[in-house]
């Protein structure tokens, strides 16, 4: 686990002191050490978290010819399968990293070589002889991978605040982005929150060749693969029995690393399968460590038991973080800035506490249970009745009914904003969850909705919140609920076994109760987050002062309609709550990302206080 970046342009030079900040921007992705390979107009930089081969797996890597050069983000699970089946061919070898394996197998398929790997990644490869570079992403979006482009070429790296040094003048922002973020809470699309910066999609692949030409196309396709996939057949024993081998194997898999390996515990369905599975693991020294929260509040459901308990159940040693929850939002300026991109699931709060917990262990490495509602059916709006989602259908033609509700669409959070910016914003935020739903024909109704959750919701959401705070903290985060077979497995399962009587993932809940004797667990989602508590106990007169000083907020923001709103006596109505931290976070990322381009924040400070400085 690390950070990349680079800049390619062809005929251009490019010297190591002009791009030197992309690489410190990077440095809390690698703490480790840094690499870096500059060479006429490219160069390659890398910062490590060493996590295997701890002391010769340093990047970037050269294949053995010397003509490819490999920088690296992610892990390749595979790699001692891929590398006993390179040695007997007569490949050799320099180093015991997992990314090494990526240069022969590039050499011998420059087009093809990302589809033996089975992992999470983000890489950028160079070959010298024909001067191309080349940019892979790992087929869910795992790990993170941002281009823009630059006079000549492009710029990539793991984040977008180590692009900033390069844009030569303040970061302007792609409204539509900002839409989709206050209406979902993310930015989803190719397109970021800053105007001149893309992502590479999942399974995306881009290269540059020596005249700069630009070309992105996918190497990997969650759709295509799920149409060649065979549906499953079987009975819901069958099911189960091929759960367990494939979780099994993706665990152990997952557990390949020279550092400990521990475990977010939330106590519900995902990750009380990841603390049996630890639990049927060979012994190892000293028991396998985990961590979960707790908040003194009764507003969010209290996850500690039910962690304590399968804890207790698997031989973990579980260390419980308790948070105030008023005190937890001291840490939302920093996650803001960790999180990078315009992404505002408070879920950042806890997993970078956990994060940070975990570190204080000496744990480089934490299993998660991202993916998992994705893939088995978990989430609640998969269970939405027909007439439901057909008079949803109505207002967003083309959406299936899906993902076509903003929390601005309501009159009161509405009326918040500008009419004029409103409008614009309603006519474009739909736009990447109608293109997802467009790319699923042939699919059942909820297999539809799965899919676009994963290209959506999960990669440019949930999948950036676990890399980034994990990050952060020079963590790594492993999610083995996205092994690629796994998934592809879950999703060729009839609808009758992901939902029945209202309550999804029945595979994986039939594989608890086999294992565990557990019958039932309660409906829950990733760490519940107070929100409602910080947001009702904010000044409101510093909250007003705050939102309407803020350049960003300025051009969307009808400041009499918050005026009037925050004047209301007793508890504010909470269908504002949610709009009004959305604003907030806005406000927060703005002036970190556009007014300071990227300047880290104090770890903990009272966020509206902040704001007013």
């Amino acid at each position: 686990m690390c950070g990349i970046a680079g800049v390619y342009t062809p005929g251009r030079p490019v010297s190591l002191p002009a791009v030197m900040p992309m690489l410190q921007a990077l440095a809390h992705r690698g703490p480790d050490g840094q690499g870096h390979f500059v060479d006429k107009d490219v160069a390659l930089l890398h910062a490590r978290l060493s996590i295997i081969d701890l002391e010769q797996g340093r990047q970037p890597l050269f294949s053995q010819s010397r003509e490819r050069i490999l920088v690296a983000n992610g892990e390749v699970y595979n790699h001692p399968e891929l590398r006993r089946s390179l040695c007997s061919e007569g490949v050799r070898f320099s180093t015991q990293s997992d990314c090494e394996v990526i240069l022969p197998l590039a050499e011998r398929d420059p087009e093809g070589f990302a589809t033996h790997l089975k992992g999470m990644f983000a890489l950028a490869l160079f070959d010298q002889t024909a001067r191309c570079l080349t940019l892979v992403r790992d087929r869910f979006g795992i790990k993170p991978l941002y281009y823009m482009e630059v006079p000549g070429g492009i710029a990539f790296a793991s984040e977008t605040k180590a692009l900033l040094p390069l844009l030569g003048r303040a970061p302007e922002v792609e409204d539509p982005a900002v839409g989709r973020f206050l209406q979902v809470n993310f930015a989803s699309g190719d397109q970021t929150a800053f105007r001149r910066i893309k992502r590479v999609p999942p399974g995306g692949r881009l290269t540059v060749d020596s005249h700069g030409k630009v070309a992105l196309s996918a190497w990997w396709r969650l759709a295509d693969e799920v149409a060649l996939q065979s549906a499953f057949t079987g009975q819901l024993t069958d099911a189960v029995e091929c759960f367990d081998q494939l979780m099994h194997r993706a665990v152990t898999e997952h557990l390949r690393a020279d550092v400990p390996v521990g475990l977010f515990l939330s106590g519900g369905v995902d990750s009380s399968i990841l603390a049996m599975q630890l639990a049927r693991q060979p012994a190892q020294a000293g028991r396998p460590k985990a961590w979960s929260m707790g908040f003194e509040t009764q507003s969010v459901q209290d996850e500690a038991v039910a962690a304590m308990e399968i804890a207790q159940t698997c031989g973990i040693e579980l260390k419980l973080v308790r948070a105030n929850p008023i005190a937890l939002f001291d840490h939302l300026v920093y996650a803001t800035w960790a999180a990078d991109e315009l992404m505002g699931d408070f879920a950042s709060l806890p997993t970078l506490l956990l994060a940070a917990e975990a570190a204080s262990s000496s744990h480089k490495v934490v299993l998660t249970g991202e993916g998992g509602d994705e893939v088995f059916a978990g989430y609640g709006r998969y269970r939405m009745p027909r007439l439901q989602r057909w008079l949803y259908s109505l207002r967003a033609p083309g959406s299936g009914g899906f993902r076509t509700r903003g929390r601005f669409d309501k009159a009161l959070p509405a009326a918040l904003l500008r009419q004029g910016w409103g409008r614009r914003m309603n006519k474009s935020w739909r736009a990447p969850f109608k293109q997802a739903w467009r790319e699923t024909p042939g699919f059942d109704d909820l297999q539809k909705r799965q899919l676009t959750d994963m290209q959506t919701w999960l990669a440019d959401d949930l999948l950036t919140k676990a890399d980034r705070m994990l990050m952060a903290q020079g963590v790594e985060g492993r999610v083995p609920f996205l092994d690629h077979e796994l998934v592809l497995f879950g999703l060729s399962l009839p609808a009758s076994m992901k939902i029945q009587r209202r309550i999804g993932k029945q595979v994986p809940r039939a594989w608890l109760q086999a294992h565990a004797g557990v019958n039932s667990m309660g409906r829950k989602r990733g760490f519940s987050v107070p929100v409602v508590d910080w947001v009702q106990s904010l000044d409101r007169k510093q909250l007003l002062q705050a939102l309407t000083r803020s350049v960003a907020l300025q051009p969307l923001l009808d400041p009499e309609a918050l005026a009037s709103s925050l004047k209301v006596p007793g508890p504010l109505d909470r269908r504002l709550v949610e709009p009004l931290a959305a604003l907030v976070q806005f406000a927060i990322w703005s002036r970190l990302f556009i007014e300071r381009a990227g300047e880290a924040p104090p770890r903990q400070v009272d966020p509206v206080a902040w704001l007013l400085e």
